[in-house]
């Protein structure tokens, strides 16, 4: 009998260690497989939708798929997953504007990545993230082994008014593993987020607008 060292669930792989080290690797390797497919077969295209749509159907979806499960808090497979898109926004920035943004004029990626109308892979990770634990507080999705472990944060104590006191309780975390977890950072992030709006009456167009501006914002 074979000893087992990875499992394939759902199509993440998990390791002996409860990491998803290795299944980043892979689905960066895959991705660029997939990358180098679209940037050849569209090499003729004149519509860029097409490229982006070819990009975003073969490439970023593996770069996303069970994100919210599996986002890295390294900054090494942060990077490693940023650089397959930074490649394709390169490549669309020189067929939108016809310059190559690297050597000589080193563009930085955060204004390649805005010209050509794509936000960073991690935000998007935490976009999706955040956006999945309000529509639980609010009903639209149903997760009660999540829900659970929402608690409103209940001053037990005079709170001044000037003073707003947050909306959920930030779990305590000994560990940088633990505290970089994807339901401490999203409260972290909604706790935020509710300074500004109400998250349980305000619309969802308008409340993605805020969780998108405050992410691009605080991690960039």
């Amino acid at each position: 009998m074979t000893r087992v060292t990875q499992v394939r669930d759902l199509g993440v792989h998990l390791t002996p260690e409860l990491t998803f080290r290795e299944h980043i690797i892979k689905i960066c390797k895959k991705a660029y497989r997939n990358l180098g497919f679209v940037l050849r077969q569209s090499q003729g295209f004149t519509n860029i939708t097409t490229v982006r749509v070819l990009y975003d159907a073969l490439v970023r979806s593996h770069l996303e798929y069970g994100g919210v499960i599996w986002a890295p808090h390294e900054a090494k497979y942060s990077v490693m997953l940023e650089r397959v898109q930074n490649k394709f926004t390169r490549h669309l920035y020189w067929r939108l504007y016809g310059v190559y943004p690297l050597y000589p004029l080193m563009y930085p990626t955060l204004f390649v990545l805005g010209m050509v109308g794509y936000n960073q892979l991690k935000v998007r990770r935490e976009f999706a993230l955040i956006l999945y634990i309000i529509k639980l507080l609010r009903g639209k999705e149903h997760n009660p082994g999540v829900l659970r472990c929402l608690c409103l944060c209940v001053p037990d104590r005079y709170v001044e008014r000037r003073r707003r006191p947050p909306l959920l309780s930030v779990p305590t975390a000994r560990t940088n593993l633990l505290a970089k977890t994807p339901l401490t950072r999203a409260i972290r992030t909604i706790n935020e987020i509710q300074n500004n709006i109400d998250i349980f009456s305000c619309q969802f167009s308008e409340l993605a607008r805020m969780i998108l501006f405050i992410l691009c914002y605080k991690l960039d």
